[in-house]
């Protein structure tokens, strides 16, 4: 059903629950993974954005490539950079050729979870595949 499934994820403490279950319901159906982290441009002044960086987004990534290799997950890591990640996440949906999204519902806690939200929100609004919420 599903062959290649897009994981976008953010660092936050529910990131953990999300990767380990999307890939292990990537394992049982023999699916692969392409996980990315969106980084803002160099020059955002949004705060909540700018905390991420392309080495942060290295460590995140590495985190899910450790666990999709101990699951036999064929999984791709790839950093986007962009001031909104919900376009940067339906783009890399359809430049990866991706059957379904996996995210999360929330995200980080604190003043950045109402903008991770509103990030998954748009990316069902605009994806035109379907798209998996974890709570």
């Amino acid at each position: 059903m599903f062959q290649r499934i897009l994981l976008p994820v953010d660092g936050s403490l529910s990131m953990t629950p999300l990767v380990s279950t999307c890939l292990t319901f990537a394992a049982g159906i023999g699916a692969a993974v392409v996980a990315v982290h969106v980084v803002p441009p160099p020059d955002t002044a949004d705060t909540a954005l700018a905390l991420a960086t392309p080495a942060h987004a290295e460590r995140i990534l590495e985190q899910v490539a450790d666990t999709a290799r101990t699951l036999g997950v064929p999984c791709e890591c790839q950093i986007l950079t962009g001031a909104e990640p919900w376009r940067e996440i339906v783009r890399a949906a359809l430049d990866h050729h991706a059957d379904l999204i996996c995210m999360s519902s929330h995200g980080r806690h604190g003043a950045s979870e109402h903008i991770l939200a509103s990030q998954t929100a748009r990316v069902i609004e605009h994806a035109h595949l379907p798209v998996l919420l974890f709570r």
